[in-house]
């Protein structure tokens, strides 16, 4: 069918008339055809320019189909499969109709795209797997790439997905079947091939160890071993904490084996590590390795990292009189895997800086409270919570308590007042004084919040501003590199003088001056205290950093009557460091006094016997989360001194002062500071699961874990179930209820490492926790065939399982109808049609020319050869002149014709020839006798 956007030009066809009267009345001389060929072209070439600019279209309706092909690449697919699947989707490829779309996909971990979606006309069959998939092979995604696939594939096209897979999916949080009604409301058909997977002679599929152990206890080791029959014997090596125990060799037969080592006992109070190796070489070799852990159980275990160790002996002897086994190290020493921290059922940081601990080992501290149900505390001291540097950190999420008080959010303002004389340009090591005082004031700036101020002052023979108050950081930075030590006295006091009327105009509530100086200055010491005292007037502290061999007296003199303090740097590399303890410090964070704490009114059982509290003479201001317990305050502002609460399955406590002389004197001669202590690490101690009225077993599958808790009565209560897995995962089990007293869930195991789980009853503090190992990939843990999972996407989705070539490419779907504009075609027909005309016109007219040029030249010629018909023509002169022009004209042309017909067509020329002449010696012989 045909149609036209713009018919209006339609009108333009009234022009042929014109062209059909000026034909018509045209003198041109030309043969007849050559005159209708010309009219014939000149009507066409208006036709198709009038059709061109009406906007014909040629409407059609076809069937179009886009096919993407998915090849899985991962290591479970035999090689010769990856073969035969691209000589597959090639003679597909091949049926293909050229305007039907396709594309290529290779995947394992993640997907990878081989050949764009593009029609087949332009572009060449797939030859080979010429890319590997990004990424290892040790698993397979197959929703990914099938989600890859859809994003691919046009909406205009009926859509069609081929996989080439073994249908093992194993990787990804997500599992395949929940996804299936996104791809059923896609409208895309999934055609499944399954692709045989790769013989592997044998595999360890779990190695079975109790989950915890009492000391002395006797316990078995035994490994679920799959054969397929080709080996008759292993040798297997078991691995106790890394040492090799002797070899024992076991036979095998087709199928599932179990292999049973002799009984294992312990006594250390750790974790026991225990390995596997069947010493054999097959096809894949990650899969003859194992692992496990076995958790020891007796006395509750307390993990105390302390900063001041010489203070460690204290709380150390409290745990131990309490029951506890408690182990003590360093921020240095903490681990940063969950299993280890498993081991401990309470954790305790003393006075531990953010800077000493990385991110990973604070994220593991949340994850053991949260997901393991275990417990911490956190205890306080100058460089704990917010002067710490813990703001924003996973610490701060675990705890019951905000790093900011809730009276000291309100933005700072800072000056950095910093000494550029000629002594700052010295090496400390291999940098300048200056390069590291440079990069202090930067790591200062870097713990400014958002809505805080600072400004920059350097000073040596006079006072300079390197920066006014600003609280864009980025633009501050980039000016304290302008700093440059230059040489001569100082005028230090010239620049606390300058800062203070800095700071006196800014609006601020907080402000502080912080000065990095050896001290050394022009000026009296009398000058020195005044400005000073009138910078204290003003609200504004003073905190003096002395570096080198300073004038420490003339800087604490500043500091003191500054109210601020004065800090002595030893070591210069040092400095960024201590200038960023400094800002924490300028935050009003901590509060050194004397303190009342004051119990909760809910006389919490926390505190059970325990009635009068000494004073203390500092804490760390902290403000109580909405969800926080606080059990005890501060009285005179308000402030929680001992806050807990609970985080997902475990618990944590915050005691805001210290347990050293310099904030807790009284309390450590207290009758009660052992009990005191007692109950506080016993509270956030896990429920004894001793008791614990269900079972709970983990079972590994094929890339997940099945969960199974057996309830011991019926209940209307669930369970929650968190898992902990490798790299810093975590994610809950949803439960399903199975029978009156059994539950069921499952959770994806596609990263190797330990996954610990842990689940307990709705309203019930009892727990039980599992361990699960994936010693290496699922990938290598099950090399069927998933034809289960292929079938159901081919049924679910409209597609066919196993289909044939023809099946691939039939053309299917609604007819989609296609409109195609004619107008460049129109419009080169048109050009076309007017050249040929123009030549053939052309070429009319000059070829009457010549014909009548070469009939004077044969004319002459014909004057010599016949003077008889010249003669006879003489003699009828008298009755030739009575005959008119036009009457000779019409004799001729009367006579051609009938002579034509009459002779040959050679004669006929001639004649035509020897009449024109007559006529050219009549008029030549009227001239004369004129």
């Amino acid at each position: 069918m045909f149609d036209f956007q713009s018919p209006l030009f339609l009108g333009l066809l009234a022009a042929l008339p014109f062209i059909v009267f000026v034909q018509r009345r045209t003198t041109v001389i030309a043969s007849k055809w050559r005159k209708r060929a010309v009219f014939l072209l000149r009507c066409a070439a208006l036709l198709c320019a009038v059709l061109a600019l009406a906007s014909l279209h040629r409407t059609y309706k076809e069937q179009r189909i886009a096919v993407a092909f998915l090849i899985d690449a991962s290591d479970s697919i035999a090689p010769s499969q990856k073969e035969e699947t691209v000589n597959q989707i090639n003679a597909a490829i091949a049926k293909l109709k050229p305007t039907d779309l396709f594309g290529v996909i290779s995947f394992a971990r993640e997907a990878s795209i081989l050949r764009a979606m593009l029609p087949k006309r332009e572009q060449s069959h797939l030859i080979s797997l010429t890319a590997e998939p990004t990424g290892t092979g040790d698993a397979t995604d197959i929703l990914t790439s099938l989600k890859r696939a859809l994003e691919l594939l046009p909406d205009n096209y009926h859509r069609r997905i081929v996989l080439f897979s073994d249908g093992g999916h194993n990787a990804g949080r997500t599992s395949l079947e929940h996804h299936l009604p996104l791809f059923a409301a896609s409208e895309v058909e999934i055609f499944t091939l399954p692709l045989q997977t790769i013989k592997d002679a044998i595999r360890i599929q779990e190695l079975r160890l109790p989950n915890r152990v009492r000391k002395e206890q006797r316990f078995p080791v035994q490994a679920i071993v799959e054969s397929d029959g080709s080996i008759p014997t292993v040798t297997a090596t078991l691995y106790h904490n890394g040492v090799p125990m002797p070899e024992i060799e076991f036979p095998l037969q087709s199928g599932r084996n179990i292999l049973t080592f002799p009984t294992q006992q312990v006594s250390e109070a750790r974790p026991h590590t225990y390995q596997l190796r069947l010493n054999v070489g097959d096809t894949i070799l990650e899969n003859n390795r194992a692992y496990s852990v076995v958790q020891f159980a007796d006395k509750p275990h307390a993990l105390y990292v302390e900063r001041d160790l010489q203070y460690a002996g204290t709380l150390k002897t409290l745990l131990e009189e309490n029951g506890f086994v408690v182990n003590v190290i360093s921020a240095s020493e903490m681990p940063t895997d969950l299993t280890t921290f498993q081991h401990y059922d309470v954790t305790i940081l003393s006075n531990i800086s953010a800077d000493t601990v990385s991110t990973a080992q604070l994220n593991a501290l949340e994850r053991y409270v949260r997901d393991l149900g275990h417990g911490l505390v956190v205890i306080g001291g100058d460089e704990a919570f917010g002067p710490g540097g813990y703001t924003g950190t996973a610490l701060e999420r675990a705890l019951p308590v905000d790093m900011t008080p809730r009276e000291r959010k309100d933005a700072v303002a800072l000056v950095f007042v910093l000494d550029t004389s000629g002594s700052m340009a010295n090496y400390v090591g291999t940098q300048r004084k200056i390069d590291l005082a440079i990069e202090a004031i930067r790591a200062g700036i870097h713990n400014l919040k958002p809505a805080d101020e600072a400004g920059v002052i350097g000073f040596n023979v006079d006072s300079h501003v390197i920066s006014q108050l600003t609280s864009d950081h980025d633009m501050l930075k980039k000016a304290v590199g302008r700093l440059k030590p230059t040489g001569g006295t100082t005028m230090m006091a010239e620049a606390i003088n300058e800062a203070g009327d800095m700071l006196k105009a800014a609006d601020a509530k907080r402000k502080h001056i912080v000065l990095l100086s050896d001290g050394k200055s022009d000026g009296e010491r009398s000058e020195f205290m005044e400005i000073a005292k009138n910078i204290a007037a003003a609200r504004i502290g003073i905190t003096t950093i002395a570096i080198g061999d300073a004038a420490e007296a003339l800087l604490n003199d500043i500091a003191d009557v500054g109210g601020g303090r004065t800090v002595r740097v030893q070591n210069l590399q040092e400095l960024p460091k201590i200038l960023m303890n400094t800002v924490r410090e300028t935050q009003d964070y901590i509060v050194q006094e004397q303190v009342q704490p004051e119990i909760a009114a809910h006389r919490p059982p926390i505190l059970e016997g325990i009635d009068v509290l000494p004073p203390l003479y500092g804490y760390v201001a902290t403000a109580e989360k909405t969800a926080a317990q606080v059990f005890i305050k501060s009285r005179h502002k308000d402030e929680p001194l001992l806050a807990g609460w609970h985080h997902g399955l475990g618990k944590s406590v915050a005691w805001t002062s210290d347990i050293k002389p310099a904030w807790s004197k009284t309390w450590m001669s207290w009758e009660n500071f052992g009990k005191f202590w007692g109950q506080v690490i016993n509270w956030t101690l896990p429920a004894d699961d001793a008791d614990a009225d269900f079972e709970l077993i983990v079972s590994p599958r094929n890339g997940s874990a099945e969960v199974v808790i057996d309830a011991q009565r019926p209940s209307h209560l669930g369970y929650t179930v968190h898992v902990a897995g490798p790299n810093g995962t975590s994610e809950t089990v949803e439960m399903q209820q199975v029978t009156s007293k059994r539950y069921s869930g499952t959770f994806r195991t596609n990263v190797s490492g330990t996954y610990i789980v842990t689940a307990k009853q709705e309203g019930d503090a009892r727990t039980r926790t599992e361990t699960l190992a994936r010693s290496y990939p699922a990938e290598y843990a099950d090399f069927s065939v998933n034809e289960g999972l292929l079938k159901m996407l081919s049924e679910r989705t409209g597609g066919v399982y196993e289909p044939t070539l023809s099946q691939i490419t039939a053309p299917a779907g609604t007819p989609i109808e296609k409109r195609v504009s004619m107008f460049q075609m129109l419009l080169g027909v048109a050009v076309v049609l007017f050249v040929l005309e123009m030549i053939l016109r052309r070429f009319s007219i000059a070829s009457g020319y010549l014909t009548q040029l070469r009939a004077q030249l044969r004319g002459q010629q014909s004057e010599r050869v016949a003077p008889e018909t010249l003669t006879r023509l003489t003699q009828r002169k008298a009755d030739m002149d009575t005959i008119s022009e036009r009457s000779v004209q019409a004799t001729v042309e009367t006579v051609v014709p009938r002579e034509r017909t009459m002779a040959d067509k050679a004669q006929s020329q001639s004649t035509e020839k020897a009449i024109t002449r007559l006529l050219a010696v009549k008029r030549k012989a009227r001239s004369v006798s004129e």
